[in-house]
C-alpha cells in the first residue's frame, strides 16, 4: 500500500513502500536461487532538506556582512495568488492532524539532501546511454515479480505488464484505437527554456521533447473508453495549463473534471521550498484529470503528499489513489511512462528506465 495516511483534504503517500511491496518477493529465473525481495534506493529519497538554489545559499553566507539589495517582487497575479494561497491552506489543515504528525514524527540526518543528489548523478550518468535508439516491446503475463535480461541488461518486472519502449508519436503503429483503456496517465515532457538548454548541451541524454501541440495531437480520444478517466501531470505553467484545458482535452474529446495538487515534502514533512507569492517554483505540481463523460464522483481538489525522488520526472504512484474512481479490473495506461505497474501498459522510449536492476537493493 502506497498510502499512508486518507483525510478530507487528500493522501500522504509513501513511494518507496508502494515500490518494495511489490517487489517483495522475486522469481530470478536466470539464476539458481529463484525467490528474494528487492528494495528501491533508499538514498534516492533521502530528501530531508529544503531544496536552495545556488543564489539562495551564498546570500545565507554572506548575510552577515553584506545586506544584500532587495529586487521588487515580480507578484503572482490574482488567481494564481489565491490558488498558492488556498494549496498551502489545505496543506496545513492535513499536516496538522495527529496522524500526519506520526508519519514525520522520527528524527532525521540533515546533509542538505547530498546523499540523494550523489546517487541521483550517478545512476543518471551509469544509464543515460542505455538503449538509447533502440526500440524494445515486450509483456510478461505471470504472476509474481520477476528479474528479466533484455539486451543483455537486467530489468524487474511486476506481473502482467506490457511495454513499449518508442517515442510517443508512433502510438498509433503500436496500440490499437479501440477505445479499450479505462485510465490514461501521462506525463508529457513539457517544452521550456531550462529543457532547451539542457537538450542543446547534452543532446544525447535529454528527453525527446514534444511542442504542446503535438502531444494534442495524439489520438488519445481512440485509446480511452467510453466511461474512461485521464490524468495529465503538469507543471505550474499558466500556458501549459491552458494547453490542457484548451487544446489537448477538447482534441481528445474530454471534459476537465478536477485539479489535484502533487505536495513534495521532506522526510521530516516540510515543503521542500516554500510556497511563493511571485513567479518562480512552488513545492507543487499538478494533476489535471478529465474524462469523457461528466464524473460528479472524482473530488475537484485533493492534496497528493509525499517525498519525492531525486529522480527527474519520477513521479508518485497513482493506482491505489485511482482505484475507487475506476471499475473493477480497469485497463491502464501510462504514456511517457519511465516505469511499469502491474496490470498496466507502459508506453514511452523511457519505460523501462527506472526497472533496471541498478536501482535495487537485494534485502
Amino acid at each position: 500500500m502506497s498510502i499512508l495516511y486518507a483525510t478530507r483534504e487528500g493522501w500522504i503517500v509513501c513511494h518507496p513502500k508502494y515500490i518494495n511491496e511489490m517487489y517483495a518477493k522475486v522469481n530470478n529465473r536466470n539464476k539458481n536461487d529463484f525467490f528474494f525481495s528487492l528494495q528501491f534506493n533508499k538514498d534516492l529519497f533521502n530528501i530531508n532538506s529544503k531544496y536552495l538554489r545556488q543564489n539562495q545559499l551564498k546570500s545565507m553566507s554572506f548575510s552577515k556582512f553584506k545586506r544584500k539589495k532587495r529586487k521588487r517582487a515580480n507578484l503572482l497575479n490574482d488567481d494564481f495568488l489565491k490558488e498558492v494561497k488556498h494549496v498551502k491552506e489545505m496543506f496545513s489543515n492535513l499536516m496538522n492532524s495527529s496522524d500526519s504528525k506520526k508519519i514525520f514524527s522520527k528524527p532525521v540526518d540533515l546533509d542538505n539532501n547530498e546523499a540523494a543528489l550523489a546517487m541521483s548523478r550517478q545512476l543518471y550518468q551509469s544509464n543515460q546511454k542505455l538503449f538509447n535508439e533502440s526500440f524494445i516491446e515486450g509483456s510478461y503475463n505471470g504472476e509474481e515479480s520477476i528479474i528479466s535480461v533484455i539486451e543483455n541488461e537486467e530489468f524487474v518486472l511486476p506481473k502482467n505488464c506490457e511495454y513499449f519502449c518508442f517515442d510517443v508519436r508512433q502510438l498509433s503503429q503500436k496500440l490499437q484505437f479501440k477505445n479499450q483503456f479505462d485510465f490514461i496517465l501521462m506525463d508529457p515532457p513539457w517544452w521550456n527554456k531550462s529543457i532547451r538548454r539542457k537538450k542543446t548541451k547534452f543532446i544525447e541524454s535529454s528527453y525527446k521533447m514534444m511542442y504542446n501541440e503535438e502531444v494534442a495531437k495524439l489520438q488519445i480520444g481512440k485509446l480511452i473508453s467510453k466511461k474512461g478517466i485521464i490524468a495529465v501531470w503538469c507543471t505550474n505553467s499558466a500556458s501549459n495549463l491552458r494547453c490542457i484545458l484548451d487544446e489537448m482535452f477538447p482534441s481528445w474529446g474530454v471534459k476537465f473534471i478536477a485539479k489535484w495538487y502533487w505536495i513534495k515534502v521532506t522526510m521530516s514533512g516540510e515543503t521542500v521550498c516554500d510556497f511563493s507569492e511571485t513567479h518562480g517554483k512552488q513545492p507543487y505540481e499538478l494533476l489535471i484529470i478529465g474524462a469523457s463523460e461528466s464524473n460528479s464522483e472524482i473530488p475537484m481538489e485533493k492534496l497528493i503528499v509525499s517525498v519525492p525522488s531525486a529522480m527527474n520526472s519520477h513521479k508518485p504512484p497513482l493506482a491505489e489513489i485511482i482505484a475507487p474512481y475506476l471499475k473493477e479490473n480497469p485497463k491502464c495506461l501510462e504514456i511517457f511512462a519511465r516505469y511499469l505497474l502491474p496490470n498496466w501498459t507502459s508506453f514511452g522510449y523511457e519505460a523501462l528506465k527506472f526497472q533496471h536492476i541498478s536501482f535495487f537493493t537485494r534485502s
